[in-house]
């Protein structure tokens, strides 16, 4: 009996974990971003977090990183030269 709820647990846990892992948005060093489930340290200097500092579901950091990378892309895009 003491087997069969020691593997039903570890059972529980294997599915269970994919859903109370956590999300970050992270702008690589080339401008490209990514929803990654390993929160960066601040030891990388490649990596820059971006958006909440956590989120629950990577369905929400998707979302986000459309909106912040379209974001900082035009705000870095270089300024359209008219005289040509």
């Amino acid at each position: 009996m003491a087997y069969r709820l020691l593997l039903t647990a570890a059972l529980a846990v294997a599915f269970a974990d994919p859903a109370l892992a956590n999300w970050w948005i992270v702008r690589a060093s080339d401008g490209t971003c990514l929803v990654v489930d390993i929160e960066p340290t601040s030891n990388d200097k490649a990596l820059t977090k971006l958006g909440r500092d956590v989120y629950p579901s990577s369905k929400e950091a998707e979302a986000d990183v459309k909106r912040l990378c379209k974001e900082s892309k035009a705000k870095d895009a270089p300024p359209l030269n008219e005289d040509r």
